[in-house]
């Protein structure tokens, strides 16, 4: 197991991951807009920064969050998530390269009490929830200040409010 892999991996080579990954990454922290309007958003300038810095300490969980359980799950089911055929593969999870993306549901499923499952499911949908608003409210915030007043020049803060909130709705729908 090595982090840099040989050009020639077809899975990912280490081009991939010195400028795929960079490149990727600069956007997101850097110029993804929901991501920037959070930072916006911020009661002053010392809580955006501590917020940034909190947020790159935080980017260390998914490494405790996703990487380890779905090692787990493929010890506890190496039959289930670490096929190696692809024909049993199919039969398990419809895809015939492997069968990953059903490791966190085993888990869940299978070791967790019906009231955590519960609880587990309201936690995903929560999260799915906030993720959506936040891109909402992101798209509403483009077009009202960057194409909205553009069109109308003139347009009092009132006009972008009903604006902005009409395009969050459209966006909903």
């Amino acid at each position: 197991m090595n982090l840099m892999r040989s050009i020639s991996d077809g899975n990912y080579p280490w081009t991939g991951m010195m400028f795929g990954l960079t490149i990727s990454s600069v956007w997101y922290w850097c110029s993804d807009q929901v991501i920037v309007q959070r930072a916006l958003a911020a009661k002053n300038l010392s809580h955006a920064k501590g917020g940034c810095i909190l947020a790159g300490y935080l980017k260390v969980l998914p490494l405790y969050l996703l990487v380890f359980p779905g090692m787990i799950a493929r010890i506890l089911f190496p039959n289930e998530v670490g096929c190696a055929d692809p024909d049993v593969c199919y039969k398990l999870c419809g895809s015939r390269s492997g069968c990953t993306n059903i490791a966190y549901p085993w888990l869940v499923l299978e070791l967790m009490p019906h009231a955590a499952r519960g609880l587990m499911m309201a936690v995903m949908m929560s999260a799915l929830m906030s993720s959506l608003t936040s891109i909402f409210n992101s798209s509403s915030t483009i077009f009202t200040v960057d194409i909205w007043t553009r069109i109308r020049k003139n347009a009092s803060e009132m006009e972008q409010l009903i604006v902005g909130r009409l395009d969050w709705s459209i966006d909903k729908n």
